[in-house]
């Protein structure tokens, strides 16, 4: 046969074929809910073996199975926050034109609850995002998620305001010497300082600067350092120290008011040396003014990040310890939803979320797998 004709006829039967195949449908998609559950959570993966690759899960703390709800990514020491006034969630990342180098590009990126896809981003200028290991207090609200603050750092500590509704950059803020986003009920935000004390900037209606001023300095660094990590109820911001302190600073007025302090330990606790320790070290459920803190025994200079192998739990009111969870697992980072049956959500040594209830302290169940490599950080819904 003529090589022309059969390649014709080829030709033709593969047309066919293909032309008969039937016609694929699409699989159903879901969606989820425009405002989460309280029993949801944001686990943070941070993924240190693949920096580039880091991702936030939403994952249902309160069921048995099909824990796993989804996923958005983010990259290189990324922040994330999600806004109850709106159906949107933020991440602040950094990427470069040939992945892993060439020309770097800081931005928020903005996703959609319901399907957790992007809609949207916001490109910062002069690649200034502090890219470092995941904090809560990088990326906040203010002025009821009007404005949206993200933490400078180059070395030359700063604040940029985005309006996140217009999407568009207000102004920076320079908080020399100081660290960290701690906003105030007015339109205010916080920030610890090395001297010791919290410089307070004050915006004015249009994001700028109105005016800043520091507080009396609070805690002394080169005795008993506070952690940057606070718990906050009610407005009230609750720092932990390096040695079993609570010192409370209350950030509902015009200035900041330092409450006393007190301790987290009696003296059986502090015969045994405990301490705070981890990386999420406090969390808080609101309601119940109960603060929750990651404690481990012995220990030393240089303990504080290593975890804990308890979770105290605390009345904030009366100041007296509640209950000891006795972990099933090492805790590293700790976690507490808000809703009435609250849950106790603790990242283990395992990089696993152990779950507990928050009332009884009783061991519930782990959620763990391939979902994520390393949920340093945990973020209640709200």
């Amino acid at each position: 046969m003529n090589r022309g004709i059969f390649g014709l006829l080829l030709v033709f039967v593969f047309t066919r074929s293909f032309a008969e195949l039937p016609v694929e449908t699409i699989l159903e998609v879901e969606t989820l809910p425009a405002s989460y559950p309280d029993t949801w959570v944001y686990a943070h993966d941070t993924n240190f073996f693949a920096l580039n690759d880091a991702k936030v899960v939403v994952v249902d703390v309160a069921a048995q199975n099909r824990n796993y709800k989804g996923s958005i990514p983010s990259a290189h020491f990324p922040s994330f926050l999600a806004a109850s006034t709106r159906p949107e969630l933020y991440v602040a990342e950094t990427v470069h034109s040939r992945r892993l180098r060439g020309e770097r590009t800081d931005l928020i990126s903005i996703y959609d609850k319901a399907n957790l896809a992007f809609i949207g981003e916001i490109v910062l200028p002069g690649n200034k995002r502090g890219m470092i290991v995941t904090h809560k207090n990088t990326l906040q609200f203010l002025d009821n998620e009007k404005l949206l603050l993200l933490y400078n750092f180059t070395p030359a500590a700063s604040v940029s305001v985005i309006d996140i509704e217009r999407r568009e950059i207000l102004s920076e803020v320079s908080i020399a010497g100081c660290t960290m986003i701690y906003p105030s009920g007015q339109r205010s935000f916080g920030s610890l300082c090395g001297d010791n004390t919290m410089l307070v900037s004050h915006l004015d209606e249009n994001g700028k600067v109105e005016k800043q001023a520091r507080t009396q300095a609070f805690f002394d660094a080169d005795v008993d350092p506070v952690f940057a990590k606070p718990a906050v109820i009610g407005g009230v911001y609750y720092f932990p120290s390096f040695k079993g302190m609570a010192q409370p600073v209350d950030m509902t007025g015009a200035k900041p008011r330092i409450l006393a302090a007190w301790s987290l330990l009696n003296d059986a606790d502090k015969a045994e040396n405990w301490r705070p320790g981890g990386w999420q070290i406090a969390t808080a459920h609101e309601v119940s003014h109960r603060l929750f803190t990651l404690m481990h025994p012995d220990g030393t200079n240089g303990s504080h990040k290593g975890g804990g192998s308890e979770v105290w739990v605390y009345d904030v009111k009366t100041k007296k310890r509640l209950n000891r969870v006795v972990l099933k697992e090492w805790g590293v980072s700790i976690e507490v939803t808000q809703g009435e049956q609250s849950y106790l959500v603790v990242t283990n040594g395992n990089m696993e979320l152990d779950v507990y209830s928050a009332d009884s302290g009783e061991w519930l169940r782990l959620i763990g797998g391939k979902a994520f490599e390393m949920p340093m950080i945990i973020h209640a819904s709200k």
